[in-house]
């Protein structure tokens, strides 16, 4: 019997906020994942998807880094890493912005190969790409995990 999915619908908010309402102001030990596959040859892939506001004038999708901000957010990056390690998986930052702003053409693929906890990403592969251009390649790749 093989196994069948549907399109993306609408967006569910509800986990999160439901956390958010129990937690009522804690700090969190947790961290969301944006998205988990499974590819058939790659195996696990981790995507976290990195907006960059339109309110951050300096920064676009192409020059933003988490290397740049890690004293404000190691713990989420080190937390991912490690889950993608227990996982054998591959772990995706993705930069990007949203459509209808300046620099919604900009997509930065990072592959996280290594993480020193104390500092950041020490090994990365990155590509700067375009919207279109990162679509191509992440239903190439959406297409190859069904």
């Amino acid at each position: 019997m093989a196994l069948t999915s549907k399109p993306l619908g609408h967006s569910d908010d509800s986990g999160f906020e439901f956390i958010q309402e129990l937690l009522n102001g804690d700090p969190t030990a947790a961290i969301n994942f944006d998205r988990l596959q499974k590819h058939p040859k790659f195996g696990y892939q981790i995507f976290e998807l990195l907006l960059c506001a339109e309110s951050q004038p300096r920064v676009t999708p192409w020059t933003s880094h988490p290397n740049k901000y890690w004293h404000k957010n190691s713990r989420k990056f080190i937390s991912l890493f490690e889950a993608a390690k227990a996982l054998d998986a591959q772990l995706y930052l993705v930069n990007y912005a949203k459509r209808g702003t300046k620099h919604e053409d900009e997509v930065r693929l990072i592959k996280v190969l290594e993480i020193d906890p104390s500092c950041g990403i020490t090994k990365q592969e990155s590509k700067n790409l375009s919207r279109s251009e990162f679509a191509e390649w992440f239903r190439n790749l959406n297409k190859e995990c069904l």
